[in-house]
């Protein structure tokens, strides 16, 4: 249940450099800064419960490389579908502006031509341009929160065969990942605004730095791989990478524990 990749998207956020978060190489602490009041009474009467289960069959031959197998096959399908949308995220699928309508937003919410630099337009038009790109990471992370969920749910009776140690550490795994979802769902909540802050703070430097009369030309190269924007879609990217590793490493972690000792 390591916290380090969604420290590693939190950082992404931040200017300038960030203090080494120590408190994370402690897993106890990690575990009850993420649970409230009511995640540690559901955990208590979930440990209370951990051993009353029957024992489940032994586990086929072969059980624990397919289940490892499915389940790097699908988390590396889940990593190959995002790495596609951010090899060419202005392909239409993805519903983000070009360049004529980033300008049409700039002319319209009157950042250009007066280039209103700290006003009320300028915060707009960052909103306004933020808005797709939002609706894209939302989407991604959404997926990934669905088909992780999905295939944890899969793999629990796979995982609960290969012998009552695993099925033990996967009661243990749901209990604890009950216990702590309202945290850490807060904690990916967080993730989106500060990406919209990220862009915002991008967008403001690049109008500034606009000449009078700007036009298409001008801002069309705000979409070359060494502008702002595409700086900005690199976090993106990062932040949702960062998201996928934590999810599949808290699910291959449960795998590899569960299929230690089982029949190969």
């Amino acid at each position: 249940m390591t916290s380090r990749p969604l420290a590693a998207a939190v950082s992404a956020l931040v200017e300038g450099p960030r203090a080494p978060l120590a408190e994370l190489s402690d897993p106890a602490a990690v575990l009850a800064g993420l649970m409230d009041l009511h995640g540690s009474v559901s955990l208590a009467r979930e440990l209370s419960l951990l051993d009353r289960h029957a024992a489940p069959r032994p586990a086929a031959e072969g059980a624990r490389a397919e289940v490892r197998a499915l389940a790097a096959d699908r988390l590396g399908e889940l990593a190959a579908a995002l790495d596609h949308v951010f090899a060419a995220p202005f392909h239409r699928r993805n519903k983000l502006p070009d360049a004529a309508a980033v300008l049409a937003t700039l002319e319209q919410t009157g950042v250009l031509p007066a280039r209103d630099r700290a006003g009320r337009a300028l915060a707009y038009a960052a909103g306004q341009l933020w808005e797709p790109f939002g609706e894209l990471v939302g989407r991604l992370l959404g997926r990934i929160r669905l088909e992780t969920r999905a295939l944890r749910e899969e793999l629990a009776p796979s995982l609960r065969a290969l012998g009552p140690d695993a099925a033990r550490l996967e009661r243990l795994d749901a209990a604890i990942s009950a216990a702590t979802q309202k945290r850490r769902e807060r904690a990916l909540a967080e993730l989106t605004p500060g990406l919209s802050r990220a862009f915002a703070r991008a967008f403001r430097a690049a109008v500034g730095a606009l000449p009078e009369g700007a036009g298409i030309e001008l801002v069309a190269g705000w979409f070359r791989q060494d502008e702002w924007l595409a700086r900005e879609l690199q976090r993106m990217e990062l932040v949702v990478q960062a998201v996928l590793a934590h999810e599949a490493g808290r699910l291959l972690s449960l795998v590899d524990g569960a299929a230690a000792g089982a029949p190969a």
